[in-house]
């Protein structure tokens, strides 16, 4: 009662008082040969010789809260709890009652040492400016007028009018048009991911006789009003969100939750949402105004683009964790949007761009003001775990199955008792660290200490994610401003523990564009995404227009498509880029206008024809003189194999989630342990057993769920998420499938703006040995047999499955050969079925079918 009294009442007079008499020589005796610049020891990288040094504390994390306890290592330190401070010999009672005081009363300290470091980088304000006024990314993009040209009947559009004139200025001609067959199955591969059907190829013959371009203008509008548009779309932006469902790294900790958004990104790009709104949203969501809770939820989920890259949940550092996480989301909302990384500049100033490295502080304090939820379990081996976001709307969606109150309360009532055990057996890991028994014992305690650690936070996690009721909550990753917002300090070399002068919140000098005034009482989130999305900013269209342009086309505007700096490549049709651009957002934003735009020019029809001359002139095409062709994503050769074998599930079943994978495999393995947990507690009460610890760890890909996401691709079974699209696949980082990783997937732990493109061995044995490949191509002739029962019939069918094109002549002769010598022809039904078989999987197995000319 005296102790909280005078807590309570100290003065900060009395206070330093109370610090120069009872915890400055404490800590010069039992610290300071360890912990100072005098000694020139930092263990653990603390030093607890001045005020600053303590609140920044170590490898731990700040070793001084003032005002809270639990938050300062210090004194759990002292107390012998997570660490043993002093190592030798226990601090009295009477001392570590005198820490108590002082932590609680605000810890005041007069000593000083603080640093008083300025850095000044080698980048000018003339530097900046000359970067403003004489690099072209740095530049508003114009509109100007499109070139004319004698060849109008070809260059009718202005996509067409702007390439025409760059091949005349280089005395090239483009190439001619494709066939009807190539060009329809390019639109549908380029705009859903998915082959023509033979309904679709008869239709668009048809018209094609009759008016070319009505009848890719109107394929055009269709396929992109189909929700495979978003499918196939929203997986290119996925690739540039890094989007995975697992931490990746040493933990590899599952994001249950990141499904909500992949489904907003589809969802989004689907209905055409504006880019610039599509942006902000993702940068400073949480922070828009919004007047039903609906549109506040998506919101919410649209952060979960700065929540979901890799973590390092071992870091010990906690102000290394924070600092390298807010450096993750400053590279990826500058390249993503911007096009450029700001994020060379965290150590000193940008090597190549006039970007100083106060300008990524200035960044790095709007994104330090914002905290971050991406859902990992607290469990022993992650030391950086976090909570989600609550909703403010629940999705009842039906895998998410609501609770029986009996059995809600079975799941509190372990929580407690577990919860009980967790802190007796800490109080005995205290009692055997201190004692001088054998380690032995120590090492025991330790381990059921950990055991039941982890036990705790997987009952918790799964009580706290049910209302009282029973009825589920609904989360989701994404990030939220903080109270108090505050500049950060520039960091020396980037070194966390070397904080030099503060920096002012702000943007990206060089980039201009109009500059909004960060209040504050803000964290500049919103500003930042307002900044971005301005049509003043001369990037943010650019970038976009090029990554769409590189989609359709097969080669960005501008090849580097993360990198619009000074070491990326310089556009190749300059006036064509930024007309595309201004054309962007005079179009509100719209990213379904823009691809109308290419996919309906004469350019994009173009043939992939060879000519000897323009190869020698242009041999990258460059310069567009014919269409370049493309192996397709691995996602889309997964997708065409089941489209084409009549396997794949589009249409979502009334009450089910099938469509969209029932959310994610990941997120249905959480659930697979909630449902473990009840069976061990009605096993354990049934037998008399309260409370065996579970070994398996909370919020680790368990057996079950890896099962589903393994290296390895088995046939298709019964259950229906075995056949539903690919971009609804779990993406476990450093554990993607097998049909994905082989064709050179997206790695998740990066911004991907383009694919890697490989040739190997591997591919053409994963098409001839891979159970999936045989199941669905013995799927792929049993719909041939029920087409017809002649074999060339049967074949004729095939190729216009899978190649959208009838076979050629001397393709008939070669089919009917490989048939007669397996004797096909024979009366034995499943004979014809096993033969049929194999020609199925060479037709996959053929460069054609993974090729898009």
């Amino acid at each position: 009662m005296i102790a909280q009294e005078l807590t309570a009442q100290m003065s900060e007079s009395e206070g330093v008082e109370f610090f120069e008499s009872n915890i400055r020589p404490v800590l010069v005796r039992e610290c300071y040969g360890c912990h100072s610049n005098q000694t020139g020891q930092a263990k653990g990288g603390l030093k607890l010789d001045t005020k600053q040094s303590m609140l920044l504390g170590g490898d731990s994390g700040p070793s001084l809260v003032p005002g809270d306890l639990e938050e300062s290592t210090l004194w759990s330190a002292i107390n012998y709890e997570d660490y043993a401070m002093p190592p030798n010999k226990a601090l009295p009672s009477n001392v570590i009652e005198d820490f108590r005081i002082w932590i609680e009363s605000g810890a005041p300290d007069p000593r000083t040492g603080d640093s008083k470091l300025a850095i000044r980088g080698t980048v000018t304000d003339e530097d900046i400016k000359r970067g403003k006024k004489e690099f072209w990314a740095f530049q508003h993009p114009r509109k100007s007028e499109p070139p004319r040209s004698a060849r109008s009947d070809w260059a009718s559009k202005p996509v067409d009018q702007f390439v025409l004139a760059k091949l005349e200025e280089n005395h090239l001609l483009p190439a001619e048009d494709a066939d009807p067959h190539t060009l329809l199955r390019r639109l549908c591969f380029d705009l859903t991911g998915l082959p023509p059907n033979p309904e679709q190829v008869s239709w668009f013959l048809e018209k094609w006789e009759s008016d070319p371009d009505n009848a890719v203008s109107h394929v055009v509008d269709r396929l992109l009003e189909s929700p495979r548009f978003g499918e196939r779309w929203g997986r290119h932006w996925l690739d540039l969100a890094r989007f995975a469902e697992s931490s990746g790294k040493e933990l590899n900790s599952t994001f249950p939750h990141a499904w909500r958004y992949r489904d907003y990104v589809i969802d989004s790009v689907n209905e055409d949402k504006p880019y610039d709104h599509f942006i902000r949203e993702q940068i400073a969501g949480d922070l828009l105004p919004t007047k039903r809770d609906r549109e506040w939820t998506e919101h919410l989920v649209a952060t979960g683009f700065l929540a979901i890259g890799p973590k390092t949940l071992t870091e010990q550092n906690p102000r290394q964790f924070r600092a390298d996480l807010i450096d993750e989301q400053i590279d990826v909302a500058t390249r993503v949007i911007l096009g450029i990384s700001v994020a060379c500049a965290r150590c000193h100033d940008h090597k190549f761009d006039p970007i100083p490295q106060s300008d990524y502080y200035a960044m790095a304090g709007i994104f330090g003001n914002t905290d971050t939820y991406y859902g990992t379990l607290d469990i022993r081996q992650n030391r950086r775990s976090s909570d989600l976001l609550l909703m403010p709307v629940s999705q009842n969606l039906s895998f998410n199955k609501s609770l029986e109150t009996d059995d809600l309360e079975k799941l509190t009532d372990e929580l407690a008792r577990v919860s009980q055990e967790y802190r007796e057996l800490g109080r005995l890991r205290r009692e055997a660290r201190q004692s001088k028994e054998p380690s032995a014992n120590f090492q025991k305690t330790q381990r059921a200490f950990a055991q039941a650690g982890n036990r705790m936070a997987g009952l918790k996690a799964v009580v706290d994610s049910y209302e009282p009721d029973g009825t589920p909550k609904s989360f989701c990753m994404g990030v939220q401003s903080n109270d108090k917002p505050a500049d950060a300090n520039l960091l020396v070399r980037g070194e966390v523990d070397q904080p030099a002068q503060k920096v002012p919140r702000g943007f990206v000098q060089v980039i201009g564009g109009k500059k909004p005034k960060i209040r504050s009482n803000s964290s500049g989130r919103l500003e930042l995404a307002r900044w971005m999305t301005d049509e003043s900013n001369p990037l943010t269209a650019r970038v976009m227009v090029n990554r769409i342009w590189q989609h359709l086309m097969g080669s960005g505007l501008v090849e580097t498509t993360e990198n619009f700096g000074s070491t990326g490549l310089p556009p190749t049709h300059p006036a064509l880029l930024d007309y595309l651009a201004v054309q962007f957002m005079e179009n509100d934003w719209s990213i379904k206008s823009m691809i109308r735009e290419i996919a309906n020019s004469r350019a994009y029809r173009m043939s992939s024809q060879f000519n000897a001359v323009a190869y020698e002139s242009d041999p990258d095409n460059k310069l567009l003189w014919r269409a370049s062709p493309r192996r397709l994503e691995a996602e889309a050769i997964r997708d065409a194999m089941l489209d084409i074998s009549g396997k794949l599930v589009l249409q979502r079943p009334e009450g089910s989630d099938v469509a969209r994978g029932g959310s994610s495999v990941v997120r249905n393995g959480q659930l697979a342990n909630t449902a473990d947990l009840l069976g061990q507690l009605k096993s354990s009460i049934s037998m008399g057993e309260q409370g065996k610890a579970s070994r398996r760890r909370p919020g680790m890909a368990n057996r079950r769920t890896r099962n589903r996401f393994s290296n390895r691709d088995k046939g298709p079974s019964t259950d229906p998420r075995a056949f539903y699209r690919s971009v609804y696949l779990p993406v476990v980082r450093d554990s993607s499938p097998r049909s994905l990783s082989v064709f050179d997937f997206a790695e998740a732990t990066m911004v991907v703006g383009r694919r890697e493109t490989s040739n190997t061995p591997d591919q053409g044995l994963y098409f001839l040995n891979n159970p999936m490949v045989m199941e669905l191509s013995r799927e792929f002739a049993k719909q041939l047999m029920e087409f017809s029962d002649d074999s060339m019939e049967q074949v004729q069918r095939a190729f216009l499955i899978a190649y959208g094109r009838p076979a050629t002549t001397s393709e008939l002769q070669a089919a009917e050969i490989f048939l007669d010598d397996l004797n096909v022809k024979g009366s034995n039904r499943q004979k014809k079925m096993e033969t049929l078989t194999y020609l199925c999987q060479s037709i996959m197995a053929a460069a054609e079918f993974r090729i898009v000319n």
